[in-house]
C-alpha cells in the first residue's frame, strides 16, 4: 500500500468522512487494546469532550504512525465500520501515487 507519509496523505483525503461517520467510543478501545498509544497519546485522545475532536486527535497520531500501525487501524475498522475502511481502500486505488 502507501509508505509513512503516503498514509498520511491518504487518511488526509478520507480525514473529513472519518471525522463525521467514525465512532471514537467503538474504534479507540480496540486500538488501545493493540498498544497502538501511548499513555500520553491516550490522554490527548480522550482530553477533549466532542467526539469530533476526539478523532481529529486520533487521526493526527496515526497520521505519524508507521505503516503496522495504519494495518492495525484498518483492521480494527474493519471490525467495527468496514464502510470506513472501504472508503480507504478506494481512495487509496484513486491515487497511486502514495509511495
Amino acid at each position: 500500500m502507501a509508505g509513512h507519509g503516503g498514509i498520511a496523505r491518504l487518511l488526509e483525503r478520507v480525514r473529513p468522512k472519518l471525522v463525521q461517520e467514525l465512532d471514537i467510543n467503538k474504534v479507540f478501545p480496540r486500538l488501545l487494546r493493540r498498544g497502538i498509544f501511548t499513555v500520553s497519546e491516550e490522554k490527548q485522545i480522550l482530553g477533549p469532550a466532542d467526539p469530533k475532536t476526539r478523532t481529529e486527535t486520533l487521526l493526527d497520531f496515526l497520521c505519524q504512525k508507521d505503516r503496522n500501525v495504519f494495518a492495525d487501524f484498518c483492521k480494527t475498522l474493519e471490525e467495527c465500520a468496514p464502510q470506513l475502511l472501504t472508503c480507504i481502500v478506494l481512495e487509496s486505488q484513486q491515487g497511486k501515487s502514495y509511495t
